[in-house]
Parts: structure tokens; sequence; C-alpha cells
């Protein structure tokens, strides 16, 4: 072996144990705020709140997880039971068996809220990609589901109209996201990262900013968030199988401008994005004759942050909808406070 390869194998090697004993310092330092629970060869995180007659579920955006909702979970939790959790790799979860489309996700969703909320129907609300999670658990499981509120989310169909006005996707690649996985195996994106904060612009309290800037540099949470990236074409396929036409309360959330100058590159389509963003969030209507469309000013895509206000309103109209037509089936238990959750 040439003196180079031994220097660059000394130097990952020392990468390796540096970022070894740093993710052991984070684990202590940034502890799981609630629970892990058993869905069935895997614990997902759950943050669980208040009581009542009907629980109230969030589902983050692609590799987003409970931190990502700000205190919307919590505030909720003095009107009914609130319930936040990690999908499988991400955040605190430990990771779930392949594939990670949005079908394994829905099922895994209810594999999760039988053990804390049995019997009981759930307003599930999504932000972004976990649109299709509900619409998923929707069809599923639809004596289940009470009502849908949907958090600037992103529409199946947005892929193909983009293509159709030649303007290039706003995601990271697969490639890209396993590429910085590697990097963090080795300590190097740690080393990128030590002075830059890629959180920083999110409406969150500095530690909760801290939180998520550690446990993205963890290789588990990247994998996590490139396993749903790949299953991404699966999902797509099976929402356009899938046929929707419901009769819970439902509120769609829309953002005028969910895509800001400082995501994109300067000469970067923005006015058109945002349109075709906008218009093409009208077509969730279709999913439910009692959908309302909101459409948002003065927030990006991180709606629940900028605007929690409007995204409480809409949880708590649709809750008082689902209240009206008596969602609790009689005889069934209330949503289980947070003491009462099983797991650790």
């Amino acid at each position: 072996m040439t003196p180079i390869l031994l220097s660059i194998a000394a130097l990952l090697g020392i990468g390796f144990l540096w970022e070894a004993w740093a993710r052991s310092r984070d684990a202590k330092i940034w502890t799981h705020p609630g629970k892990l629970v058993d869905v069935g060869g895997h614990r997902l995180h759950v943050r669980a709140q208040g009581e009542g007659d009907v629980v109230v579920v969030f589902e983050a955006d692609e590799g987003c997880w409970s931190t990502h909702w700000g205190r919307l979970p919590e505030d909720l939790g003095t009107v009914t039971a609130s319930v936040a959790y990690d999908r499988g790799g991400l955040g605190w979860s430990e990771p779930g068996p392949p594939p990670r489309d949005a079908e394994t996700l829905a099922r895994e969703l209810h594999q999760l809220l039988a053990r804390l909320a049995p019997g009981q129907p759930a307003i599930l609300v999504g932000h972004g990609t976990g649109a299709h999670i509900l619409r998923a658990y929707a069809h599923r499981y639809p004596f289940e589901t009470a009502g849908l509120i949907l958090v600037d989310p992103f529409h199946d169909g947005i892929g193909d109209r983009l293509r159709r006005e030649q303007i290039p996707p706003a995601t990271a690649s697969p490639f890209l996201i396993s590429l910085t996985s590697f990097l963090g195996t080795f300590g190097i994106l740690r080393l990128m990262q030590s002075k830059l904060s890629g959180n920083a612009a999110l409406n969150l309290p500095e530690r909760q900013r801290a939180t998520l800037d550690a446990l993205e540099l963890n290789p588990r949470v990247r994998r996590g968030a490139t396993e749903e990236l790949v299953a991404e074409a699966q999902t797509l396929e099976y929402l356009r199988r899938i046929q929707e036409s419901g009769e819970f309360p439902m509120r769609i959330l829309t953002s005028t401008n969910t895509m800001s100058p400082d995501m994109v590159p300067a000469d970067f389509p923005l006015d058109t994005y945002n349109r075709i963003w906008t218009e093409q969030s009208e077509a969730f209507l279709d999913l439910s004759r009692r959908a309302k469309r909101v459409l948002v000013e003065g927030s990006g895509h991180q709606l629940q942050l900028d605007r929690p206000e409007v995204v409480m309103q809409a949880i708590l109209d649709v809750l008082d909808e689902v209240r009206a037509q008596g969602a609790e089936p009689e005889g069934e238990a209330k949503a289980p406070q947070l003491g009462q959750l099983p797991g650790r």
C-alpha cells in the first residue's frame, strides 16, 4: 500500500473513531423527549399529550420528524389527545423494514395507533410529503380516519406538471443523501457543518434547532431519509392506483410561497414553481366532498412553524366537525395520556 493510501486510511480511521465518540456524546445530550413504542420488530419514538374523545396525529414531511412540528402537538394536548411521532429511522426511531413507501408507513402508523388508541378514529395532520402517508392511511383504514389536514402538501402530480413546463425538481437526490451518509460515517460531514446550522432559518427555539442539527448528522437518520426517497416512485405509483372519495372533513393549507429564494439558485424560476405548487394543490379537493382549501400568505413551506395559528385553527375546525357528527364510537376507550403509553 502506498504512503498516500496509508495516509487516507489513517485519516478515515481517525474520522470514524471521532464520529463514533461524537455520536455517543450526542446521544447523552439530545435524549428523546417521548417514549419508544414497538410496532412489530422495531420501535418508534412517540410524543403524546392530553386526552379526549378524538386523537390528532402529526405526520412530518420527508426526512423530518416530531421536532419539526414545534409546539403544535403540546398546545393541542390541552384540547384533545395529541400524538407526534418519528417514522422508522428518523429522529429517535429505530430503522424499519423496506420498502419505506407510503403504504408501508401507513401500516406502521396503524400499528402504532392500535397500541396508543385502539379503535379510535383519528384526525391526521400531514406536512409536505406526509400527505402521501395520510392518503394511504385513509384509503386502507377509512373507518378509522375521522379527518385530514394537509399542511402545504406535496401533490403526486406536480412532478409531471413541472416536467411539462421544463422546471427542474427542487428536491435532493437519493445519491446525494447517501453520499452525505457516507461522509457522516467518517466525521467529514460533522467537520463541514461544525460552524453552520442547516436549521438556522426554522422558527424554533435554539435548543430544538441544535437537536435537529445533531440528529441530522447521524448516518442512521440520513439512511432513513434516503430509504424514503428511494421508495418515492413506488409511493407515487400507489397513489395513482387508489381511488379516493371520502366523506370526512378535510382542510388543505397551501403556502403561496412554498419555495423561498434562499433555497434555490439565483436563476431558478421561483415564481413559476410557486404558482404551479399553488395551482396543483387544488386537486386535493377531490379527495373528500367535505374538503376546503386555504391559501396562506406570508409563509414558506414550513407553514406549521411560520403560521402555527393557521394550522391550529384548521385542526380545531375539523375537530369541531368530527365531534358534531359523533366521532367517538360508543363504549370505546379514550386516547391515553403520555404516562399510560406502552414502551419506554
